[in-house]
C-alpha cells in the first residue's frame, strides 16, 4: 500500500487530500457554515503546499472554486456580526 503512494504523481496526492478533507467535513460537520469555512482551509493548503508541483492550468481551475468559498465565507463572517451586534 505505501509503496503505491509513494509512486503517486503530486497531482493525485492533492486530489485525494482535497477529496477526503472535503468527505471528511462533511460528516464531522454540524452545519453548513462550518463545512463550508472548513472545505475553504483544505483547498487554500492544498493550493499553497501544492503550488510548487501543480501547473499553472491546474492553479486556475482551482481558483473559481476557491473565489466561491471566499464569497461563502464572507457572507458567513457578516451574518455572525450583524448577529453579535444586533444582540
Amino acid at each position: 500500500m505505501l509503496c503505491r503512494v509513494l509512486k503517486m504523481d503530486v497531482e493525485d496526492i492533492i486530489l485525494l487530500f482535497s477529496s477526503s478533507w472535503i468527505v471528511l467535513s462533511a460528516v464531522m460537520s454540524k452545519s453548513i457554515d462550518v463545512f463550508l469555512t472548513l472545505s475553504l482551509i483544505g483547498l487554500l493548503i492544498a493550493l499553497e503546499i501544492g503550488s510548487l508541483f501543480l501547473s499553472k492550468e491546474q492553479k486556475e481551475n482551482m481558483k473559481p472554486l476557491i473565489e466561491i468559498l471566499l464569497v461563502a465565507f464572507v457572507i458567513i463572517v457578516l451574518k455572525k456580526v450583524y448577529e453579535v451586534l444586533s444582540g
